[in-house]
């Protein structure tokens, strides 16, 4: 009546659990995560010893150049750049990626600092090469000279200036333009031009000029030791403009014009040369005469323009102008056209 189920079918019977797919999932996350970890562990220990081995690391700073720039200065900026790590593993010293533009940036900062450049002789050792910017001239904020940055031959102002005296730098000044350290007071072919105009004076009429002011029209006042100024144009060629100087220095009628017995000769307009004699202290009501000369004498005297602010001394009254025309000269002494 009633079926018996035998033992041995029961015991065949087998029982399975089903495991969660979400659980199967985590475990193998988790696996994986362990490994990378375990990878990166040992990754950054040998980071972090390899960059340390002492054949890798920097430890020697040899610097060359210059020639009042103190090397060891330039040593002690290096060693600081190079100290510390990146992201607290890999010390700065390690050869390999030592921070070479950021010594070069700091070594730059050094007065008078020009071109540095870092190498790697060896694994050990950092070689530091430089060249010196060398003083040529002053650029000045005022005739006082109290406030000056030093130039180089290019006009590039490198480096503030002491307080000097006497005349072994020729003084600049920018009207217009205020003194900035890493900046050009002017262009160099303009720089040129003026030097090249002072060598011209100094050797073939033995003035001395110590002092250029330029403004922005282009106009510049070459100031001479002992008083007066020759007025000209940097849009002049030098080769045109010096010969009417001399030419006017060198005539009878002008040959006792001395530093300090004129106010100023004006070479901005051609072959029109314009000669003030007088010189007019502020209080003074003594007239001054104006001299002019042209080429030929069929040519009338110019209009003399209204002089204006930038070829004034500020301690000056602007004289009354009256124009001359110099009698005519023989054709070798002309002025040229």
């Amino acid at each position: 009546m009633f079926k018996k189920t035998s033992a041995v079918h029961k015991k065949g019977k087998i029982k399975r659990r089903v495991i969660d797919p979400s659980k199967i999932m985590l475990l193998k996350q988790l696996a994986v995560g362990l490994a990378v970890f375990s990878v990166l562990g040992l990754f950054v220990t040998a980071l972090w010893y390899g960059t340390r081995i002492e054949v890798l690391t920097i430890n020697k700073v040899i610097v060359t150049g210059g020639q009042t720039i103190s090397h060891e200065m330039v040593e002690k900026i290096t060693a600081e750049t190079l100290a510390g790590t990146y992201i607290g593993i890999i010390p700065r010293q390690f050869a390999w990626w030592y921070p070479a533009e950021e010594i070069i940036e700091n070594v730059a900062k050094i007065p008078r600092m020009k071109d540095p450049l870092v190498l790697r002789v060896d694994s050990q050792t950092l070689s530091v090469v430089f060249n010196e910017y060398e003083p040529y001239a002053l650029w000045c904020a005022e005739r006082s000279n109290e406030n000056c940055l030093f130039i180089d031959s290019a006009g590039y102002a490198f480096s503030n200036a002491p307080k000097l005296s006497g005349g072994a730098f020729l003084r600049y000044r920018t009207l217009g333009k205020e003194l900035a350290v890493g900046e050009k007071m002017i262009e160099q072919n303009d720089l040129i031009k003026m030097e090249e105009f002072v060598e011209l004076v100094e050797k073939n009429l033995k003035f001395s000029i110590t002092q250029i002011e330029t403004d922005t029209a282009g106009d510049v006042f070459y100031i001479l030791a002992g008083g007066g100024e020759f007025k000209a144009s940097l849009k002049d060629d030098v080769e045109k403009v010096f010969p009417n100087l001399q030419t006017i220095l060198t005539s009878d009628e002008f040959a006792d014009l001395k530093p300090g017995s004129f106010q100023y000769i004006d070479l901005r307009f051609g072959n029109k040369v314009f000669v003030n004699e007088e010189v007019v202290v502020v209080g003074s009501t003594a007239s001054s005469t104006m001299s002019s000369t042209s080429a030929t004498s069929t040519v009338p005297a110019p209009v003399v323009p209204a002089v204006t602010p930038e070829a004034v001394e500020p301690e000056a009254i602007a004289p009354e102008v009256k124009p001359a025309v110099l009698p005519p000269r023989p054709a070798e002494e002309e002025l040229p056209e």
